[in-house]
């Protein structure tokens, strides 16, 4: 995982509705995580009551608690929060696959996006640097989940527009092509 920050456009969190699903293992990280995520969202306008977090017991339940929350249509964005640190065998590996897997077929299938907060790492020490320290990978998700709910709302709207426009349409003429062009 780089340490590189990402530029991130601003956005105006007031309408939207998200849900983080945290796992239980290692608690000071995760709940570090969570507090650093949700203080994101609430700086850019997400009012505390359109933020769940749900906990569930270790990262390799997350997909479950991520895909539930994904199918009921509630949240314009769902956020993973987990730590998985390495140990002796390579567990951690297969865990960091299969989640980061999961949430990708989660967030195709339901049309919901999904982020990917788990963080993966060799040691404790990177852990805290990640979750407590000076790298804040909260607010890196937060900021991740705030542009791909607007995405997604954007693109929900375009699609309304789309289909009021084929079902008003009554010429042969080629409008999808000019709509794709102005969004």
């Amino acid at each position: 995982m780089s340490l590189d920050r990402p530029n991130a456009p601003e956005i105006d969190g007031s309408d939207l509705f998200f849900c983080i699903v945290a796992a239980r293992y290692n608690p000071e990280l995760v709940d570090a995580l969570i507090q650093r995520t949700t203080a994101t969202l609430q700086e850019s306008g997400v009012r505390e009551a359109n933020i769940k977090v749900m906990r569930v017991p270790g990262s390799n339940e997350l997909p479950y608690g991520v895909y539930m929350h994904a199918l009921s249509r509630q949240y314009d964005c769902v956020i993973a929060l987990g730590i998985v640190i390495a140990g002796e065998t390579d567990h951690h590996s297969v865990i960091a696959d299969s989640t980061a897997d999961a949430f990708h077929k989660i967030g195709m299938e339901t049309e919901v996006p999904v982020i990917n907060g788990v963080v993966t790492v060799g040691n404790m020490e990177q852990a805290v640097a990640r979750t407590t320290g000076d790298v804040d990978r909260g607010a890196e998700f937060a900021r991740a989940a705030l542009e791909m709910a607007w995405h997604k709302l954007r693109l929900v709207e375009m699609i309304d527009e789309i289909e009021e426009d084929l079902l008003t349409d009554d010429d042969d003429d080629d409008d999808l092509e000019t709509l794709f062009r102005k969004n």
